[in-house]
């Protein structure tokens, strides 16, 4: 997506780096005496190459970490035109599920996303986004934050990547 003209740059490329490296140590911190994690991106979007990032400082900060990785694919717009599938065959009962996406927006793509999960009984699922915004219309509450922005229901916020590289979040 192309970024409007006008829009504001929330996060450069430096300040998501330490917001992603705050957020994996959250990640450590509050699976602390858990050696299993599973780490679940969603897709399409930033939640996948974010959850990535955070997979690898997770394993650089902490190489003990047993770390299963994998995906949530959903149809963000219309979340029950499609299945919503964890991409690979991975066993989550009796694991802590950490979710990934970029943006917090109203919490419907987060909400719907932790239905392939309820078909496990997981040890604990913890959400985490870049960016949150903090009018819900689901309730959803993400317990790992990068960075929570007020903003109005007209407003969107985009983070860019190149490549596996996030560039920066931006508001417009």
């Amino acid at each position: 997506m192309t970024i409007p003209a006008t829009a504001h740059t929330i996060l450069d490329a430096s300040k998501i780096e330490l917001k992603l490296d705050r957020m994996a140590f959250q990640a450590l911190e509050m699976t602390y005496g858990n050696d299993e994690l599973v780490i679940l991106g969603i897709e399409p979007g930033g939640g996948i190459t974010l959850a990535k990032i955070i997979a690898a400082k997770i394993l650089q900060y902490d190489m003990s970490k047993k770390i299963q990785f994998s995906s949530i694919f959903i149809h963000k717009e219309e979340p029950l035109k499609e299945q919503i599938i964890i991409k690979d065959d991975i066993d989550l009962t009796g694991k802590t599920v950490l979710v990934i996406d970029d943006v917090g927006n109203t919490g419907r793509t987060l909400f719907y996303a932790l239905k392939p999960i309820t078909a496990f009984y997981p040890k604990k699922i913890i959400i985490a986004v870049l960016v949150d915004r903090t009018h819900k219309t689901f309730p959803i509450k993400a317990d790992i934050v990068g960075s929570p922005i007020a903003t109005t229901l007209n407003e969107h916020i985009i983070v860019q990547f190149k490549g596996e590289v996030p560039e920066g979040a931006y508001l417009f």
